[in-house]
């Protein structure tokens, strides 16, 4: 994954491409994920779900 794309952007289809590239970025940066979340219309709650314990 480059610096520029986004992977919460959906393909022509709909379907996100790489799972794995949105886990990895999380992990690395959890605030740039969010903010990427956002720009791409996604739902922060389908990908951040808040999971108190």
């Amino acid at each position: 994954m480059s610096d520029t794309t986004n992977p919460f952007v959906r393909d022509k289809d709909g379907k996100i491409p790489s799972p794995d590239a949105i886990s990895k970025l999380c992990r690395a940066d959890p605030r740039k994920a969010i903010l990427l979340c956002k720009e791409a219309g996604e739902k922060l709650d389908a990908w951040f779900p808040m999971n108190p314990k």
